[in-house]
């Protein structure tokens, strides 16, 4: 048997602490942001080849499914599933009424891209780090307090100024009201998500809120275009394009955005997502040779700036010490997200 090399463990425990866990949630929350990017280009595309908001959610979704279930049972993840009946009712709760927020969150969303300007319908969705900053401050929970509500209405204008939506383009009601009702449900689910999930795991939580989408886009398809439900079994490129969107934006990206949630934050979490509109118009510069404005130049420097600042923001530290001490009080809920016990030093 090969002996470990001297050292190798004090240097896996300064590795550890290397990257401590508020830095390894920002980039995933960073890393979801890219991934959910998608929605906004995908959505379009397949509005153009007929499909209607609702059955493209369902198919979104529905791949999603598959990607998190095959995951779920390669055995990385033994039994996730497993301890759906050990959860307590509180964080039950809590996870059903996330699973209806993203439900809703995904069909108001995806119906305001198709009555919107992807940049207006983008803009006003991005409320939502602003929603959940001012609930946060007003309940007293948030870490970041009155600092983080400032820098997520900072990070607001920086994505308005990034978006450039074009004034000589008539906005409905309709689509900027469903617009601004994702960002609300949006907001809910992060608050919802913010503490976990008691003994379920993020991938199984996913899991079932990725599965409740699907299950009521699908009924909803189902009986208002029934017509619409096969089409992409017929056309092989609908079909690649939407199974590609689900691996990344249906099942990565919540999965990414759950567990990064759980370690930095509601506030933090928000503004850190932001960083999706920003990953769009990068591509669009890059693919499609859009040079950005000056004024969009102003936009992504307010948003990657309110990014970095909300990290740096210090919290309260009788309230980060509850808040440790809430995650990891328990060997049972330490077992719950893969922790190790403290030990006594």
């Amino acid at each position: 048997m090969q002996r470990p090399a001297p050292g190798g463990r004090r240097f896996g425990r300064a590795a550890g602490r290397r990257w401590p866990p508020t830095a390894v949630g920002a980039a995933l929350i960073i890393a979801s942001a890219i991934a959910f990017a998608l929605d906004g280009p995908v959505a379009r595309a397949a509005y153009q080849q007929g499909m209607d908001p609702a059955t493209f959610g369902f198919w979104r979704a529905t791949a999603g499914v598959l990607f998190l279930g095959g995951w779920l049972a390669t055995g990385l993840r033994p039994g996730p599933l497993a301890s759906i009946r050990q959860m307590r009712r509180a964080a039950a709760i809590r996870l059903a009424l996330a699973a209806v927020a993203g439900l809703g969150l995904n069909l108001a969303l995806f119906e305001a891209f198709a009555r919107l300007p992807v940049a207006v319908a983008v803009a006003a969705f991005g409320c939502y780090p602003l929603f959940v900053a001012a609930w946060e401050a007003a309940r007293g929970r948030s870490t970041a307090g009155t600092a983080g509500l400032g820098l997520a209405v900072v990070a607001i204008i920086g994505l308005v100024l990034l978006m450039r939506p074009d004034p000589s383009i008539s906005i409905p009601a309709a689509g900027l009201l469903l617009a601004l009702l994702a960002a609300v449900l949006h907001a809910g689910y992060i608050l919802l998500g913010r503490g976990g999930w008691g003994e379920l795991g993020d991938g199984a939580a996913a899991f079932l809120i990725v599965a409740t989408g699907a299950a009521g886009l699908g009924a909803l398809t189902a009986a208002t275009r029934p017509s619409t439900v096969l089409a992409p079994m017929t056309d092989f490129g609908l079909a690649g394009l939407l199974l590609f969107e689900g691996a990344l934006a249906g099942a990565t990206a919540p999965l990414l955005f759950l567990a990064g949630l759980r370690r930095i934050g509601a506030t933090r979490a928000a503004v850190l997502s932001l960083c999706e509109p920003l990953t769009a118009t990068l591509l669009a510069a890059v693919m499609l040779r859009q040079l950005p404005a000056p004024t969009q130049l102003l936009g992504a420097a307010l948003l990657v700036g309110a990014g970095i600042a909300v990290q740096l923001v210090p919290g309260r530290p009788a309230r980060a010490r509850r808040a440790r001490s809430a995650v990891t009080g328990t060997p049972e809920h330490q077992r719950s997200y893969g922790a190790r016990p403290a030990r006594a030093e």
